[in-house]
């Protein structure tokens, strides 16, 4: 978004956490009704999500963007070294 979209990083962050929140709801309300699950596991991954939310978000709003967009890079360089190995 940040390469098609002339809007300020924070901007552009807040609107990626709501398209995430909308896609994890319907994802949600899908396995709802097709799998069975942890009810433990679902309630500590949404209070884990809203609460990281939060932070994020108030944390991401006091970098500047070219600091935020530094950390989004190696945050997600290291999530991808992680994954692949």
């Amino acid at each position: 978004m940040g390469l098609f979209l002339d809007e300020p990083l924070q901007r552009l962050n807040a609107v990626k956490n709501v398209l995430a929140a909308i896609v994890n709801t319907v994802a949600a309300a899908f396995f709802l009704f097709v799998a069975d699950f942890d009810w433990t596991a679902v309630a500590l991954i949404a209070a884990g999500s809203a609460l990281g939310g939060q932070l994020g978000a108030r944390t991401g709003r006091k970098f500047s963007p070219a600091v935020l967009r530094g950390l989004i890079v190696v945050i997600g360089t290291l999530a991808l070294v992680q994954l692949v190995s």
